[in-house]
């Protein structure tokens, strides 16, 4: 009797520690404008994202500071339970809607440290992960890193899961890759057969 009841308070005990230190992977809340250090929303070069009709990619980590993230999730609108991440201009919603998840290693009513890579999915899901976005020229890709609160249900009053206040904004840009060593030849040998002196 004394193992069941001590199995029983565990898990409850486990399960108010995940509800804890949760979170909402949303900004539906946010209304920040480009460049808004916090309560921020997604742009696509300088543009409010379009979430109605385009989707994002996202990487989620999470932990109590930058240098201990542990992975929470990737995103997209093929890996998603609603099967789209874009919510409203400038919105995102990642996983089942206005669910909480925990933080891992951060306490109740503590602050999460967050990092969200982000790129530009499309309409089509043009690019399966964050790497292949950043490496083509048509990819749109940002990284943001900041603090963000956690619920805390033991609290008085309880504090409930907070969504991504603390999220600057993001704005989507291009990359260009880098030229080649090969390509920076060709172009070093082309100079030198253009402007060579004739004898």
């Amino acid at each position: 009797m004394k193992k069941q009841t001590l199995t029983l308070l565990m898990a409850a005990g486990m399960a108010t520690c995940a509800f804890g230190q949760s979170l909402i992977l949303d900004n539906l809340s946010n209304g920040g404008a480009l460049g808004a250090a916090s309560g921020g929303r997604v742009f696509v070069d300088g543009v409010l994202f379009d979430g109605n009709t385009f989707n994002l990619g996202v990487v989620v980590q999470g932990g109590p500071s930058a240098g201990s993230l542990s992975p929470m999730g990737t995103f997209t609108a093929a890996t998603d339970p609603k099967t789209y991440t874009g919510a409203d201009v400038g919105k995102f919603q990642l996983g089942a809607a206005f669910a909480a998840v925990a933080v891992p290693g951060v306490a109740a009513g503590g602050t999460a440290t967050i990092r969200l890579d982000v790129w530009y999915d499309g309409a089509g899901g043009l690019f399966s992960n964050y790497a292949a976005a950043v490496a083509s020229a048509a990819g749109r890709t940002a990284s943001v890193t900041f603090q963000n609160g956690v619920s805390n249900p033991g609290g008085a009053p309880p504090v409930p899961a907070p969504n991504l206040t603390g999220m600057p904004s993001i704005n989507l840009v291009g990359t260009v890759p880098e030229p080649s060593t090969i390509a920076l030849g060709a172009i070093g040998l082309a100079s030198m057969l253009i402007f060579r002196r004739r004898n």
